[in-house]
């Protein structure tokens, strides 16, 4: 076979494998970081499953899959999801002041026991903090393990893409326990939402759009139900980190009700705090790519898409968050 009939053969075989698993493709483009070479999965992946979908071209893909026990990318779970049955449980009931759902509405009047009974932490016996979320924490948790005082031992935990929107892409409830049962953190800084502004779809197929009050309201009863698992009735602290503005104005109002949300959310579960991180990486409250650090220097905070933050914007964040712990946790 000559070169060329070799390279057509191979690419009318990557052309197939594409149409058979354009659902794999979608799964897989979502979960990338985001960038140039996200987009362009997405931007390819997308219209092709839509099409392979309608004529019906998956299904030898998905029962293949189904026979060698593999799961199935290509079927949405939302309705099987913990995040999305138990979020309808999570809000306090009117009369009795209680979760009908999995935990107990925060007392306020305890918050300052609590804070008394956490231990002092040492660097022979340091607190064991993970820092979990969607990208938003690619730079941010390596930071705070690097400037962290002796007596905090941080981790990372990044997954890309995600959120608490499209629990049929990632289950940040299941995964959550996942972390507690084999990390076994002491805190969790949890700073996620890059990716959440789009369509709530809820199990009973209903979809709530980005930005209307019940999106948010179903967004607030998501964030409680992750809280409580990290947080285990009190006996871990979780802060949420807001978060700081976004260069386009839509996203930016979608991440002002992500913050009333999880805001709401954090003050009903025992244990759990929102950190505002507007103060520390906005100019009075309004977009910026350059803030002035420590030194006295303008240092660029953001990177090129408006979200996420460089290592000088990491390290402003890392500062309020590095605080917050040390004073609840009793560390000079």
């Amino acid at each position: 076979m000559s070169a060329r009939r070799a390279l057509l053969f191979v690419v009318a075989c990557l052309a197939l494998l594409a149409v058979l698993r354009s659902a794999a493709m979608v799964h897989a483009g979502e979960g990338m970081p985001p960038g140039t070479t996200r987009d362009l999965v997405l931007g390819v992946a997308r219209p092709l499953d839509e099409v392979t979908s309608a004529l019906r071209l998956n299904q030898p893909d998905r029962l293949l899959t189904k026979a060698f026990g593999h799961p199935d990318p290509t079927v949405g779970k939302a309705d099987d999801s913990e995040l999305a049955a138990a979020a309808a449980l999570a809000e306090p009931d009117a009369n009795t002041g209680t979760g009908t759902g999995t935990g107990q509405v925060k007392d306020r009047s305890r918050d300052g026991d609590a804070a008394d009974a956490l231990r002092t932490p040492t660097p022979a016996d340091p607190l064991r903090v993970l820092v979990t979320g969607d990208s938003l924490t690619e730079s941010l948790g390596p930071t705070i393990t690097k400037t962290a005082p002796p007596a905090i031992r941080a981790e990372t935990d990044t997954r890309f893409g995600t959120g608490l929107v499209r629990p049929d892409f990632f289950d940040w409830a299941t995964h959550a326990r996942h972390q507690v049962a084999e990390r076994d953190p002491e805190a969790v800084v949890v700073a996620m939402g890059g990716n959440d502004g789009q369509g709530i779809t809820q199990p009973d197929g209903t979809i709530l759009p980005a930005g209307s009050p019940q999106w948010e309201a179903e967004y607030r009863r998501r964030a409680i139900v992750l809280m409580r698992i990290w947080s285990d009735g009190g006996t871990r602290r979780v802060y949420w980190l807001g978060l700081p503005p976004a260069r386009s104005t839509t996203l930016n109002g979608y991440f002002a009700r992500m913050n009333e949300a999880t805001r709401a959310a954090a003050d009903r579960v025992p244990g759990a705090r929102f950190l505002d991180l507007r103060p520390t990486l906005s100019d009075g409250g309004a977009y910026t790519d350059y803030l002035t650090d420590g030194g006295g220097h303008s240092v660029l905070i953001r990177t090129r898409d408006g979200v996420h933050l460089t290592l000088d914007g990491a390290r402003l964040a890392a500062g309020p968050v590095l605080h917050t712990l040390s004073g609840d946790w009793h560390l000079s």
